[in-house]
C-alpha cells in the first residue's frame, strides 16, 4: 500500500506545472531532495514486495513510510493551493514587477513549506536509518518467491456453482414445491460464511421447476445494517410499483401486500443477519394458502429457526474432498488435463491445499485464483504452501486464505482492491465508473500504446482472475459491465483500508470520529450525513445514501466526489475552488439559492463554480431546476475549456459543442448537438471513443460526415438526426473497421438496406424510427459479429413482413422489436437465431404469433408487452414451453 502512495506522490512531483511553481518560489531543490530519497525507498519496497514474506518489522516500517508520504503530499498540495497554479512568464517590466510582488506576498507560505520540508527530511533520514538498524534491509534476500507482474489475462469466470450443490438444490426445491403445505412458509438455508449459501439460493431461484410454479419471483439482498424502507423499495421496484420518495414504510407495506395478495410468489431474502427483518416485513407478505414461499439465507441458526419454527432449516454442509479438488483445480488450472504429467506432479500438493481450505468453496476459489497467477510447478506452489501454517476453525481458515491472497497482490493492485471497501454490501458496481475513479485517484500507471482506462480494465480483470472480485454481467464485447465482491472479501477490504488510513466507511452517526477526522477517503452509507466531520486533507467523498451531500467546502484537496443517489437539493457552491477535483458525479435538483436573481436557471452560477475545476477528468453533472412544473436542465458550458477532460456525460440534456473546442484527452462525450457554426470549423477530438451526437438541421450532413471522418478511434456511436438514407455509407470513415456499437435514430426517414454501408464488425446495432422499403432481416443477418439488435419504431406499410433464414444471425444473443405497429408476419426458419437468449417484443399490436418461436431452443427469456388477448397468449405459452422466463403482458 505504501508503495502506491509513494508512486502517486512521485508522479505529482514530476508534473511540469508543479515543477515550474516550485522553481519560481525557489523551493524546488528542497522538494527534489525529498523526492530522491522517496525514490530510493520506493525502489526498496518494490524489491521487497517481490518476495512473499510477511514480517512485522517490514509492516511497521512500511506504515512509517506511508504516513510520511501522505504528509509530503498534503504539504505540497496545500502549498499549490495557496500560490498561483499557472504562473505566467514575464514579457515586460510590469509583468516582472507583478511577479516579484506575488512572490513577496507569498513569502510566509514559502517559509512554511521550507520549514515543513526540513522536518520531513529529518524524519526520512530516521526512517532510512531504522531500516538498517533493525535489519529490514536484508528482508527477503533469502528465499521467497518472485511475484508475477500484473498482466492482461482474461479467462472464463469460474464460480463456485460449477461444482457441487446438486443434492442441496434438490432438497431445497422439494421443500419449496411441497404441495402438502399450502400456507405461506419460510425455508432457510444457513451455514458459515464462504460456504456458498447465496450461490445455492441463486441456483434454486433460477431452477426451471421454480420458474414454472411461481407467478412472481423476487430477490432481495439484505445488508448487515439495513433500513426497512430500503428493503421495501427493492421489493416494490420488482413489483413495478411507483417509487415515490415521500412514501413511508407503512405505505409500501400496504401496497406490497395488495400486489402479492392474489399471486403465488417466491421471495428470497439473501444474507439475513437478524430476526428483526422478519418481524418488520412479515405483514407485507400475504398468506392465502396458495403455496407461496419465502427463502432465507443466513449465517445464524437462530435466525433460520425463528423465521418459521414449523420448517426445519437446511444446514449447508462442506464440499466433499472430490468436489473440493475439482473446484480448486478449475480455478488454479482452468485448462488442466488430468492425464498430463504437470497435473500428476501437483496431485500431492493439491490435496494439501484442499485440506488447508477446510472444504470451504470461497477459500478454494480464492486460493485457486492466487495459484492461477503462479508458475504451474511444484516448487512455485510449495513456496505458497509454506506460508500457510494455521491451525484454526473453518471461518478463520477462510479469512487467512483471503488475507494471503491480498498480501500476494502487487502494490499496484492493492489500492484498486481496497477501493471496493467503499461500496455497500451486495452492491452491483458499475465497472466503467469504478475504472474512471481509479484513474482519477492516480492508481493507474501510463503504459505504452494503452490508455489509462485500458490498463485499469486489465487490473480489474486480474482481480477477477484471482477470485477477489466477481463479475455480475459483461457487455457484448466481453468487457465487464457490473461486478461485485463477496461479503467476507469486503470485510477484509474495510479492515485493511482502515488500518492503512486508506478509507473509512461512515455507516452510522456513532462511527469512529478519530478515524474520520484523519481519513483520506470517506464512503457515506447513512442518510444522516449533513453533520459529518471530515478531514481537511480528504481526497475522496463517495455518497451511497442520503438526500443531501455533506458539506465539503473546506476540503480543498478533494480529487473524487460522487453521489450514487439523486439528491433532493444540490448546493454546488460548496465545490467552488476545488481546483484539484478530477472526478465529479452529481445528479439532483439545484438548491434555491443557485437560481435566484437575474441568473437564469442558475447557469451562470454553475459556470462560476465548475470553472474553477482545472484538473477535472470525468464530469457527469445532471442538475435540474424546476420552474413551475417544467424541469430545466443545467449544463456548464465552461466544461469545454477543461483540457484534462477524459469523460463527460450530460444525460438527457444536449448542449452545443463549440467549433473551437480542442480536447485531445477526451474519450467519452455524451450528449451534445451540432450547430451551424461547424460549417467553418468543427471540434477537434482526436481520441474520442464513445460519442452520442444529436445532428441539428442547421448543420448539413456533409459537415457532420467531415467531423466523423476525423475520429480514428471511435468504438461506439449514437447518431440522432433527420437526414436521408443515402448518407449512411460509412466506408470512408477511419473508424469503419473498429466501430463495435452503433445506434441510429431518425424521424420518418427511409434508409437503404445496403449492408456494406454499415461497419462489418458491429456487435451492437440499434436502429430507431427508420423505414425500410423491404425486409431488413436478410440484410442485417449478414453482420456476422452482431450480438445485440434492436429495431424500434418502423411504421410504414411496407414493414409488414420479416423473415429470419436458416443459419442467419448466428451470433445474435439479444433481439428487441419495439413499436413496429404495422408488422404482421415474422417467419423464423428452423436453424435461424441459433443462440438467441433474450427476445423482447413491445407494441407490435398487429403481429401474429410466430410459429418459429419453437425453433429458438436456446431462448432463456421472452418478454412480450401488448401480446393481445388470452388466446394469443396461450399460443405463445404452448410454443415456448422450453423458455425458462416468460413474461406476457
Amino acid at each position: 500500500m505504501a508503495e502506491s502512495v509513494v508512486k502517486v506522490l512521485l508522479t505529482k512531483l514530476t508534473d511540469v506545472g508543479v515543477k515550474e511553481v516550485l522553481r519560481i518560489y525557489d523551493v524546488y531543490e528542497q522538494v527534489e531532495t525529498v523526492s530522491r530519497e522517496l525514490g530510493w525507498i520506493q525502489a526498496f519496497m518494490k524489491d521487497a514486495d517481490k518476495k512473499h514474506i510477511i514480517d512485522e518489522r517490514q509492516k511497521h516500517w512500511v506504515k512509517e513510510v506511508r504516513d510520511v508520504a501522505y504528509l509530503i503530499e498534503d504539504v505540497i498540495d496545500i502549498f499549490l493551493l495557496e500560490v498561483p497554479l499557472e504562473p505566467q512568464k514575464p514579457t515586460g517590466m510590469m509583468e516582472s514587477m507583478n511577479k516579484k510582488l506575488k512572490i513577496t506576498k507569498n513569502l510566509p507560505t514559502v517559509h512554511k513549506l521550507v520549514h515543513e520540508i526540513t522536518q520531513i527530511q529529518t524524519r526520512l533520514t530516521e526512517i532510512e536509518a531504522s531500516r538498517v538498524r533493525y535489519g529490514i534491509n536484508t528482508l527477503g534476500e533469502d528465499g521467497g518467491e518472485i511475484k508475477l507482474p500484473v498482466k492482461p489475462l482474461v479467462l472464463p469466470d469460474i464460480d463456485p456453482d460449477i461444482v457441487g450443490f446438486k443434492e442441496d438444490e434438490n432438497h431445497v426445491v422439494k421443500g419449496l414445491l411441497d404441495e402438502t403445505t399450502k400456507r405461506r412458509s419460510v425455508i432457510s438455508i444457513w451455514g458459515t460464511g464462504g460456504l456458498g449459501k447465496t450461490t445455492l439460493a441463486r441456483k434454486v431461484y433460477n431452477c426451471d421447476d421454480i420458474k414454472t410454479q411461481f407467478e412472481l419471483r423476487i430477490w432481495v439482498a439484505i445488508s448487515q445494517k439495513f433500513e426497512l424502507i430500503d428493503i421495501l423499495r427493492k421489493v416494490a421496484k420488482q413489483l413495478q410499483l411507483p417509487i415515490d420518495p415521500s412514501k413511508q414504510s407503512n405505505d409500501f407495506l400496504t401496497e406490497i401486500h395488495g400486489s402479492l395478495r392474489d399471486k403465488k410468489y417466491l421471495i428470497v431474502f439473501d444474507d439475513v443477519w437478524t430476526d428483526e427483518l422478519w418481524t418488520q416485513i412479515g405483514e407485507a407478505l400475504p398468506n392465502k394458502n396458495n403455496g407461496s414461499r419465502v427463502l432465507i439465507t443466513t449465517r445464524s441458526s437462530e435466525v433460520a429457526k425463528d423465521a418459521d419454527p414449523t420448517c426445519e432449516p437446511y444446514k449447508l454442509g462442506f464440499l466433499t474432498k472430490e468436489l473440493s479438488v475439482e473446484l480448486f483445480l478449475k480455478k488454479a488450472l482452468p485448462n488442466h488435463d488430468p492425464n498430463k504429467s504437470t497435473f500428476n506432479d501437483l496431485c500431492d500438493i493439491t490435496d494439501q491445499f484442499v485440506q488447508k481450505c477446510g472444504a470451504l468453496p470461497l477459500a478454494l476459489v480464492v486460493l485457486g485464483g492466487l495459484l492461477s497467477r503462479k508458475p504451474h510447478n511444484y516448487i512455485a506452489w510449495s513456496k505458497v504452501l509454506q506460508t500457510m501454517s494455521w491451525h484454526a476453525n473453518d471461518g478463520k481458515k477462510c479469512s487467512e486464505i483471503i488475507g494471503t491472497s491480498y498480501e500476494d497482490l502487487p502494490f499496484a493492485l492493492k489500492s484498486c482492491f481496497l477501493y471496493f471497501a467503499a461500496f455497500p454490501e451486495d452492491c452491483d458496481i458499475d465497472a466503467e465508473s469504478l475504472i474512471r475513479m481509479w484513474v482519477a485517484e492516480g492508481f493507474i500507471p501510463q503504459e505504452d500504446n494503452r490508455t489509462l482506462e485500458e490498463t485499469a480494465e486489465s487490473y480489474l480483470e486480474d482481480l477477477v482472475q484471482r477470485s477477489l472480485v466477481q463479475v455480475k454481467s459483461r457487455h457484448f464485447d466481453g468487457s465487464i459491465e457490473h461486478c461485485c465482491i463477496h461479503d467476507l472479501l469486503r470485510d477484509l477490504a474495510i479492515q485493511k483500508a482502515k488500518e492503512d488510513n486508506f478509507l473509512v466507511v461512515y455507516s452510522h452517526p456513532d462511527c469512529d470520529q478519530q478515524s474520520l477526522s484523519r481519513a483520506r477517503r470517506v464512503a457515506v452509507h447513512h442518510p444522516d450525513c449533513d453533520k459529518l466531520v471530515m478531514s481537511q486533507n480528504l481526497r475522496t467523498l463517495l455518497c451511497f445514501d442520503g438526500k443531501v451531500m455533506p458539506n465539503c467546502s473546506k476540503q480543498k484537496l478533494l480529487k473524487v466526489v460522487s453521489s450514487n443517489t439523486s439528491l433532493e437539493s444540490v448546493d454546488v457552491g460548496m465545490f467552488e475552488g476545488l481546483c484539484q477535483l478530477r472526478y465529479l458525479n452529481l445528479r439532483g435538483n439545484l438548491g434555491d439559492k443557485c437560481t435566484g436573481g437575474d441568473d437564469k436557471y442558475g447557469k451562470r452560477y454553475l459556470e462560476k463554480v465548475i470553472g474553477t475545476m482545472k484538473c477535472i477528468q470525468t464530469l457527469e453533472v445532471i442538475l435540474v431546476t424546476r420552474r413551475e412544473t417544467f424541469p430545466t436542465y443545467i449544463f456548464p458550458d465552461c466544461a469545454w475549456n477543461m483540457k484534462e477532460l477524459r469523460h463527460i456525460w450530460t444525460g438527457s440534456f444536449r448542449p452545443e459543442l463549440p467549433p473551437s473546442t480542442e480536447l485531445s484527452n477526451l474519450q467519452t462525450l455524451g450528449v451534445v448537438t451540432t450547430n451551424e457554426s461547424w460549417k467553418t470549423r468543427f471540434p477537434h477530438l482526436p481520441n474520442i471513443r464513445t460519442l452520442d451526437l444529436l445532428h441539428d438541421k442547421s448543420c448539413s450532413w456533409m459537415v457532420v460526415a467531415n467531423f466523423l471522418g476525423t475520429l480514428k478511434n471511435l468504438i461506439s456511436l449514437n447518431l440522432n438526426s433527420s437526414f436521408s438514407g443515402d448518407i449512411f455509407d460509412m466506408r470512408e470513415f477511419p473508424f469503419y473497421q473498429n466501430l463495435k456499437s452503433l445506434t441510429l435514430y431518425s424521424n420518418n426517414n427511409e434508409m437503404a438496406t445496403d449492408i456494406v454501408m454499415l461497419p462489418p464488425h458491429l456487435i451492437y446495432l440499434e436502429i430507431r424510427n427508420f423505414h425500410f422499403q423491404q425486409d431488413v432481416m436478410p440484410v442485417l443477418e449478414n453482420l456476422h459479429c452482431l450480438k445485440s439488435l434492436g429495431l424500434l419504431g418502423f411504421n410504414k406499410p411496407y414493414n409488414r413482413k420479416m423473415r429470419c433464414s436458416t443459419k442467419g444471425f448466428n451470433q445474435l444473443e439479444q433481439l428487441k422489436l419495439f413499436c413496429i405497429t404495422v408488422l404482421e408476419d415474422w417467419e423464423i426458419e428452423e436453424g435461424a437465431l441459433p443462440i438467441l437468449r433474450e427476445l423482447k417484443i413491445k407494441k407490435c399490436k398487429e403481429l401474429c404469433v410466430p410459429q418459429g418461436l419453437r425453433h429458438l431452443t436456446n431462448l432463456q427469456k421472452l418478454e412480450w408487452w401488448g401480446v393481445g388477448d388470452e388466446g394469443k397468449a396461450d399460443e405463445v405459452r404452448q410454443l415456448c414451453k422450453h423458455v425458462p422466463s416468460l413474461k406476457l403482458i
